[in-house]
Formats: C-alpha cells, structure tokens, sequence
C-alpha cells in the first residue's frame, strides 16, 4: 500500500512538473509588451505616444498622423517626428502634447489633424521615423502606413483639400469680418448726419 501511495505522489508531481515546467525554460510571452493594433507604441521623455500610424488622405500624396499621446506632466509637451521617404526625402511633424490624455489625427477632435507628404510612399508599406521632444535622445522606429480599406481607419482619410478646409467655419467668418473692419474708414458711419 506504502508504495502504491509514493508510486501515485511521484506520478502526479512528475505529471505537474511537466505540464508547468515549459515556464521554467521558455520565455514567457505574455510578459513581453505590445501593441495590440495596427500601429506601433513608444516613449518619448515624458510623453508616451501610442498606436502611431499614418493614414493616406484621398489624394494619395498625403498622410494623416494619427495616434493617441499621454503627457505625464503637469506642462505641454513638444514632439516633432521626422518621416524619412525613400531618396532622402523627409517630412516633418510637430506636436504640442497637453496634459493628460490626446487623439491626434482624428477630424472631429479636438486637435486639428496634421498632414505630412512623402513621395513614393503607399499603403501597406512602414516608413522610418524620428521621435525627438526637447531634452530628450532620439527614438527611430518603423512607422506603418494604412488607407481607408478597414472600417475603423476610414473617418481619418481626409479629404484631398483638407489643408484648405481644416480651419472651422467660425475662423473664417472672423477673417472676413476683420477684413471688412480693415476696408472700413474711420469716422464713415457718421457721413451723412
């Protein structure tokens, strides 16, 4: 009976070494960090810029960055990014990071989308990019580049006169009041009394 009752303990702790022991020696990939979306994550100093991607805008010459940013400070933060395009040609981006939490890109945000042009660039390729904040080291990753084919990227393709239409209906109005203010003369409302 004494050795049936080892037999069965050392049957069960070889049976239990074997089915856990794989973590003894593999590496465990759940520990290891990443982006669970099409675009790619990083730190920059204090700000950490997540799920960076650029989008084709509806021309096909220019693309969207989009991407979500948290500033851990309690100031705003600069970010530029230089795209580097085949044949040495660059694009650059810069960014004021408020506090907190901030989705660029998006049309309907808060922060006005930025466009950057890089020739010979097309959807489904990457494009390398530099990451600088003031004070900080460099950082160079593998940026990827999407279009409007999947569902959850089409509101960021703008439209191909965006950079005309990007500044709201409310601006414009002021500039043509200001203008007219500008034609005005002083003391022409008083002309006829």
């Amino acid at each position: 009976m004494k050795t049936r009752l080892a037999t069965s303990v050392a049957l069960a702790a070889a049976l239990a070494l074997g089915m856990t022991g794989c973590s003894l020696i593999a590496p465990q990939g759940t520990l290891k960090p990443y982006a669970p979306s099409d675009g790619i994550d990083l730190n920059v100093e204090s700000v950490d810029v997540r799920n960076i991607l650029l989008v084709q805008d509806e021309s096909g010459e220019n693309f969207n960055v989009v991407f979500g940013a948290v500033n851990r400070t309690t100031q705003p933060q600069q970010l530029a990014i230089t795209f580097a395009g085949e044949g040495g040609k660059q694009a650059r981006a810069e960014f004021t990071i408020p506090t907190g939490s901030s989705l660029f890109g998006d049309p309907d945000g808060e922060q006005t989308p930025v466009l950057v042009s890089i020739p010979g660039l097309e959807p489904g390729a990457t494009v390398r990019a530099y990451f600088q904040a003031p004070g900080a080291d460099e950082v160079e990753r593998e940026v990827p580049v999407l279009d409007g084919t999947l569902e959850e990227y089409r509101k960021y393709v703008l439209p191909a006169d965006f950079s005309e239409s990007q500044v709201p209906q409310s601006e414009k109005e002021l500039t043509e009041a200001d203008e007219e203010a500008d034609q005005s003369r002083i003391g022409d409302d008083t002309e006829g009394q």
